[in-house]
This record gives structure tokens, C-alpha cells and sequence, in this order.
């Protein structure tokens, strides 16, 4: 629902002036997974790489700046050196001019895939890499969301951000929802678990609470509709699919980041949903299928805090204090 997005993605609230998004993955350690768990992107120095750990340890790497792609192998033992290069699918191969480092346990490509290498990788179930036609690896693509993962790692180099999160160059407020520095005031409800707080933009009231010691959850209230949320000091599981889950309920949403540490489903709950979160004990949140976030939500008061974020949200006072300002 475009409304319930442009609402929410100009939203604010104190308690996270703490955990402002990452703006770009500094180093491979902050890769973020595909679905399939094989293949990972991240970004560093104005490129996109995405890697994949083989069966003997190595790591194949492909690059992207600006759209081009090339690739690099590591390898624990040094790779014997030779003159010729090539890369091999079922149905294509080509040669290259390889380049050594490391003391050879770099192998790289010191050029550009072209377009009809890029289809053939694209397609391929299996892919072989060869110097002075010895093998040095026979890499299996087929299951390992190559395809997405290659057409995300070029996008990413264009800027563009995704599953992986932000792309090169991207802004936090380039993909979904996210804090804001301009804040009101969370006021705790009696039970002193849940706190609300009123956005200074119109039509906005955000309830929170902590899932754990790193990661709050929050229900967001654009003029009386509702969606959800996760914030944390830490980078977040990213991925496309959102589901959640309660006693005797379970639906699905589409996952946007504000860069890696803030996720948020782009649209409002439903009636059914709404009614399902209004008789929960237990909130379970997943992203591709793992758990995000697990709350009891017992003695908690989270029936009521429903109508009353939704209450401020509408322009009503409350025990929040005023409540949001019209739209």
C-alpha cells in the first residue's frame, strides 16, 4: 500500500537515535547471504563482490563496478602459474590472461566478463576453471541462486540496493523505512514494557519495546493502519520474504531495509492480522525463513497498546500525551 510506505518512510523515534543504519558493508565479514545460503554480497571501495566458499576452502569471488564484472579465486595452496586462462560452462568457454598474487594463491582476471560471458555464467549449472588447461576448479552453480546473486551483485554496483542491502553510493533512505533523527518523546505504558512514541510527521505514532538487549520491535500506526518493525545496534538478517507468526496465526510480508540494521514491512497488517495480534501471547518475526525475532508478549499489555498507537496515529490524546498531528 504506496500510502502506508511514503508515511512511514519519513518516521521518527527517540530510543533509536543509538542505532543509525550501517551506510555501506565495510569488509566481507559484513557479506549478507542469499536465500540459499551459498552465495554473498557485499560492498567495499566503490565495487559490489559476490563470494561463495568452495568444498576445499577456497573462495571464488565475482566483482562488479559499475556494472562489470570480473572474478577472483583464493585458495589456501599456491595454484601453479601458467599463460592461458579459461572459464568453461556446458555450453561456453573462454580464455583470459590470468594474473598471480599472493605467492599464487590469487588467481584473478585483470579484465572485464563480456556480455555473451555474462549470459553463459548466468545460465550455467557448473562452472570450470582452468590454467594452461589444467584444472584448478569445478565449481557447481545449480541450487545456489547463482543467477540472482549475479544480477544483484551488478545491480549493487550500480547503486542499486536490495537483498544485500544497500547498494554503492546508496543512502540509508534509498530502501524502506527507517529512523529519523527528529523525534518525540516515548512515554511508557503502565505495564512498563511497551513505550509510544508521536512522530513530528503528520499521521505517525510508533509503538516500541525490547526483544532483546540489541534489537527492539515496533508496530508502526500511519492514520490508524499498521505494520511492523525491527531495529538493532547490530546488522540484521536481510532478505525478500517477512513472515510472522502468533499462537494460532501466520502471515506474510515484503522485508525493506534502511540500510542493515532496520528492517520494516512495506505494507499495513490486514483486518485478520490485526485481530490475530490482538489475541497473541507470542510474536515469532522470520526474513527468508529465519527468526528475526522472538517476544513473549504476556502481562505486556499489547492488546491495548494496539488501539492506543492506533488511537495516536488518528490524531487522538491518550495516555501517550497529544496525539499526532493531522496529515
Amino acid at each position: 500500500m504506496e500510502v502506508f510506505r511514503r508515511l512511514v518512510v519519513s518516521f521518527a523515534v527517540a530510543a533509536l537515535g543509538a542505532l543509525a543504519p550501517a551506510t555501506a558493508f565495510a569488509d566481507a565479514s559484513q557479506a549478507v547471504f542469499n536465500a540459499e545460503g551459498v552465495w554473498a554480497i557485499d560492498v567495499d571501495h566503490g565495487a559490489c563482490a559476490a563470494s561463495r566458499t568452495l568444498k576445499d576452502g577456497s573462495t571464488f569471488l565475482l566483482r562488479a563496478q559499475n556494472g562489470q564484472i570480473t572474478f577472483g579465486l583464493f585458495t589456501d595452496k599456491p595454484v601453479k602459474t601458467g599463460k592461458t586462462g579459461r572459464i568453461e560452462t556446458e555450453a561456453y568457454g573462454f580464455d583470459f590472461k590470468p594474473s598471480f598474487g599472493d605467492r599464487g594463491t590469487t588467481l584473478f582476471f585483470d579484465g572485464e566478463f563480456n556480455a555473451r560471458a555474462v549470459a553463459a555464467l548466468r545460465l550455467a549449472s557448473e562452472v570450470r576453471l582452468l590454467v594452461d588447461g589444467r584444472l584448478v576448479e569445478a565449481m557447481p552453480f545449480e541450487g545456489t541462486g547463482f543467477e540472482a546473486a549475479l544480477d544483484g551483485v551488478i545491480a549493487c554496483s550500480n547503486g542499486a540496493s536490495g537483498w544485500w542491502g544497500l547498494g554503492v553510493g546508496a543512502q540509508p533512505g534509498d530502501t524502506g523505512p527507517r529512523p529519523d533523527t527528529q523525534t518525540g518523546k516515548v512515554v511508557l505504558s503502565k505495564q512498563g514494557i511497551w513505550g509510544v512514541a508521536v512522530s513530528e510527521s503528520p499521521g505517525i505514532c510508533i509503538a516500541q519495546a525490547a526483544a532483546d538487549e540489541h534489537t527492539d520491535i515496533q508496530i508502526l500506526a500511519a492514520v490508524g493502519v499498521m505494520g511492523l518493525a525491527v531495529a538493532s545496534d547490530g546488522d540484521l538478517i536481510q532478505g525478500r520474504e517477512g513472515r510472522v507468526q502468533t499462537d494460532d496465526y501466520a502471515f506474510d510480508f515484503k522485508a525493506g531495509y534502511g540500510g542493515s540494521r532496520y528492517m520494516s514491512s512495506d505494507e499495513p497488517f490486514d483486518k485478520v492480522a490485526v485481530q490475530a495480534l490482538r489475541r497473541a501471547t507470542w510474536l515469532r518475526v522470520l526474513i527468508d525463513g529465519k527468526p528475526l525475532v522472538d517476544v513473549d508478549l504476556r502481562n505486556s499489555g499489547f492488546m491495548e497498546l494496539l488501539d492506543s498507537v492506533a488511537a495516536c496515529s488518528r490524531g487522538q490524546a491518550g495516555w501517550w500525551g497529544a496525539g499526532a498531528k493531522r496529515p
